[in-house]
């Protein structure tokens, strides 16, 4: 097994946001007019799915959640949120970097890297609350940077060896929704999804997670969540059109 690197720091503004950590006990959002914090710590432990190009080169590529433990080179996450009253700010940041060997036939050798960042900042406004549940309407964008390497051997007379490197950044704006409900004074669940692109970058971009806390104390919780987010983009000899999806599993801290 390859050295795993996974560094997993989350800096929460709030109580919830695009990572896995739950909110506390909710309140209307007429009676809260502080700052809420909350941080967490999380690996996110997503496979890949998909078709990748690089000038020329392509490949499909179909890591799970198994296979991840294996080809995953690093990792790390960094996510926040600010909230007071209705309004809040969430952000989130994923840095994944893989590499994987494949033979598409008995006599050749296809070498594949990447190294990814998911970047995103969003603005939510609470269009519902009570004291186990909120809805937030949420607008902002997703930065994707993209390095992949390719490379493809055939041994057969003459022997051919071809490889091709591309590296990509670009914003997709989105909206989105968020549901959270506390089920009991320990247990809590929530939802959010977003779905972007819309042809200005990507054709399409989205992402669904949803997870499940158990508060421990009153200032820790354990949080396990799953994940996905898909990317369909091209531009002109690069395309990425693959999702990403697997369990996150962390520590929520409130302060």
């Amino acid at each position: 097994m390859k050295p795993l690197l996974i560094l997993a720091c989350t800096i929460g503004i709030a109580a919830a946001g695009e990572i896995p950590v739950p909110a506390p006990a909710l309140t209307p959002a007429a009676e809260s007019s502080a700052w809420e914090f909350s941080g967490a710590i999380y690996a996110p432990l997503m496979g890949l799915e998909g078709d990748i190009g690089v000038a020329g080169l392509a490949t499909s590529v179909d890591l799970s959640f198994g296979d991840i433990l294996e080809e995953l080179d690093g990792g790390a996450t960094v996510a926040f949120e600010a909230r007071r009253d209705r309004w809040s700010i969430t952000g989130d940041f994923i840095w994944l970097k893989l590499s994987a060997s494949a033979q598409p036939t008995a006599n050749s050798y296809l070498g594949f890297r990447q190294e990814e960042i998911i970047a995103s900042l969003a603005l939510g406004y609470e269009l519902y609350g009570n004291e186990r549940t909120t809805l937030d309407l949420l607008a902002g964008g997703a930065l994707t940077s993209m390095d992949v390497d390719l490379e493809l051997f055939t041994p057969r007379l003459p022997v051919d060896l071809r490889s091709a490197s591309g590296s990509q950044e670009w914003i997709d704006p989105f909206v989105g929704l968020r549901v959270r409900h506390q089920l009991s004074d320990r247990w809590s669940v929530w939802l959010r999804g977003d779905y972007g692109g819309f042809g200005v970058s990507s054709d399409e971009y989205w992402q669904v997670i949803a997870g499940l806390a158990y508060r421990m104390t009153d200032h820790t919780s354990l949080a396990v969540a799953y994940r996905i987010i898909a990317v369909d983009y091209q531009q002109g000899s690069f395309s990425y059109d693959a999702e990403m999806e697997g369990p996150n599993l962390g520590l929520v801290f409130r302060f």
